[in-house]
């Protein structure tokens, strides 16, 4: 490790660690516990050419889950990195334990150099500064939502079909459940302010606390029986 150089350009950096572990998988799952065995891999690699991030994680041999990040600030996290291992550049190498978790670096220079650096897993021969740098990634990932969206219900909870009625659970102004009301606006949100009928006729202004959608075979009171929203109030 004696050749990394903060002042070089980086091309790309790999981070590999190589877990095997118990307990990976649900112990009951098989009969034999030896079945349950699995290796759990995490591998990060930052290429500054091409300004991506990838974030690799597998179980096993059959399940892999890979995510790409593009951000302009790959080069300096490639410097940050290459900072913190030529903390312990001049160490002796780390003889690597077998069977243990382990933790391969490897620095890739313009000049077609590479460096690599094996230890194992464990803060006596990482950086001080290497759960710094492993923050840093995580939270790229998520403030974009690595982890947050992806088919997720969130994303198609609206959207009235055919043969479904919009329910709308309206609070008045004093926090009192004015029970359901029936729209037939697609737009209404939770939140959304709106104007209804109140007990004597005159309209009443609410607050949307639900929005549920209903077949004729589900609904928790007939639909002839309730009142309808009479329109949205816009800010």
């Amino acid at each position: 490790m004696s050749n990394i150089r903060s002042g070089d350009y980086l091309v790309n950096v790999k981070a590999v660690y190589v877990l095997d572990m118990l307990g990976v998988r649900d112990l009951t799952y098989f009969d034999d516990p030896e079945q349950n065995r699995s290796i759990y891999r995490e591998e990060v690699e930052i290429d500054a050419a091409s300004y991506t991030i990838s974030y690799k994680r597998g179980f096993g041999y059959e399940a892999l889950a890979t995510h790409t990040l593009t951000t302009k600030e790959t080069d300096y996290m490639l410097r940050e990195l290459t900072d913190y291992f030529s903390e312990i550049a001049g160490l002796p190498a780390p003889e690597v334990e077998e069977e243990a978790p382990t933790v391969r670096l490897k620095l890739t220079y313009q000049s077609g150099e590479a460096v690599t650096y094996l230890c194992n897993f464990d803060r006596k021969f990482l950086p001080k500064n290497w759960l710094q740098f492993r923050n840093d990634i995580k939270a790229k990932f998520d403030f974009y939502s690595m982890k947050g969206d992806l088919l997720s219900e969130n994303l198609i909870r609206y959207g009235k079909r055919e043969d479904e009625y919009i329910y709308c659970t309206v609070y008045d102004n004093t926090t009192k459940n004015l029970g359901y009301f029936l729209t037939d606006d697609d737009s209404i949100r939770p939140g959304d302010r709106v104007a209804v009928p109140g007990e004597d006729g005159a309209s009443v202004t609410g607050k949307v606390e639900k929005v549920e959608y209903f077949t004729a075979f589900n609904v928790p009171k007939a639909p002839d029986s309730l009142k309808k929203i009479t329109k949205k109030i816009h800010p």
